[in-house]
């Protein structure tokens, strides 16, 4: 499934891990100079492990189609390069035909977007891959698109994981640095390269993300209430362990006691089993950022390509927003509220 390929592309990718995106130095082309040569201009990321999705415009290199929305605000007058995912060139961007939502990795995405210089290597991709085969105009509406909720996805992971990681490296195992004095973060990660113990990628990515965001920016860390689902909670329908699907992750309260459930299609099984009426409180997690959510209020994506712990599933949303974007995405059929299901919902589901 695309979405859960989507974490590959994030911060805590394992710097060792032969991914799809990934070259050695030699093999790429890369243009920045100084010591943050091989960092994305924009999050400071690795260059070449996410080589097959770097960008170059006015003169940087981004390692995504995000990062580079992300400095330059989706206004590209000037020359845009991409690379050519097949052979490791970078070529005219708005010439190159696209093959976006494939089932190789995005980067920095859940809806990966990968360029060819020639529409036969992107049919040959496609046949392999599956996606949609695009030009340049048509992939950047797809990616401004996409910015939000990707947005809100990598500062989730910032949040709940990213920056009490970089925190702790950064305590225990670097010289202090003065994060205000730079200018990027990819010359903070330059810097810290050489004055923290660890040299892996991931802990210096994770350091500097906590240092330019936290102690740079000043941004407050947000928290996000999350489901607290007991390790040994089984759903009542199916009898699997609901902790280890946090994106899934439903609870209801029944005549006093709470019960857990692997994704919101059993749950609603249980409530039309005791009657919505004898329902006490109602929670489902929010697919994009595990947060609790009223489940009266919440947002529920049917039909979908992204299947649950059980298959066929109803997709979790704070908001409507959320939930239509990823209906868009994932080919849903249609985006309800708890008011609307019916049994001929979990019916179809089946």
């Amino acid at each position: 499934m695309k979405i859960i390929l989507f974490t590959i592309g994030l911060f805590i990718t394992i710097l060792n891990a032969q991914i799809f995106q990934s070259v050695l130095k030699d093999k790429g082309v890369f243009i920045n100079e100084g010591e943050d040569k091989y960092y994305c201009s924009s999050c400071g990321m690795s260059l070449p492990m996410y080589y097959k999705t770097n960008y170059i415009y006015q003169n940087h290199q981004y390692c995504s189609f995000h990062a580079l929305l992300e400095a330059n605000k989706g206004n590209f007058e000037d020359e845009l390069k991409v690379v050519d995912a097949k052979k490791l060139k970078f070529i005219d961007a708005k010439k190159a035909f696209f093959v976006v939502g494939s089932k190789k990795p995005g980067t920095m995405t859940m809806n990966s977007k990968y360029a060819f210089e020639t529409k036969e290597d992107a049919l040959s991709f496609q046949k392999s891959n599956g996606g949609e085969l695009l030009d340049f105009v048509s992939t950047l509406k797809i990616a401004k698109d996409d910015f939000v909720k990707d947005s809100a996805m990598i500062d989730t992971k910032k949040e709940k994981k990213i920056y009490k990681i970089g925190m702790k490296l950064y305590k225990a195992r670097c010289n202090k640095i003065d994060a205000k004095s730079f200018n990027s973060i990819a010359k903070l990660k330059a810097k810290l390269s050489s004055s923290c113990k660890t040299k892996k990628d991931k802990d210096l990515q994770a350091i500097a993300t906590y240092l330019w965001d936290i102690e740079k920016l000043g941004k407050k860390l947000r928290v996000i209430e999350t489901l607290n689902i007991p390790k040994d909670a089984k759903c009542p329908i199916c009898g699997m362990f609901v902790a280890k699907y946090p994106k899934w992750a439903s609870m209801l309260e029944f005549e006093g006691k709470h019960y857990y459930f692997d994704g919101p299609k059993d749950m609603f099984k249980y409530i039309f089993e005791k009657g919505k009426e004898s329902i006490g409180e109602i929670y489902v997690s929010d697919y994009f950022t595990t947060k609790k959510v009223d489940g009266r209020k919440a947002y529920f994506v049917m039909g979908s390509d992204v299947y649950g712990p059980m298959g066929k599933d109803l997709v979790a949303f704070e908001s409507d927003e959320a939930a239509y974007s990823f209906k868009n995405d994932h080919f849903g059929k249609r985006v309800m509220t708890f008011s609307e299901m019916t049994d001929e919902v979990l019916t179809y589901l089946k």
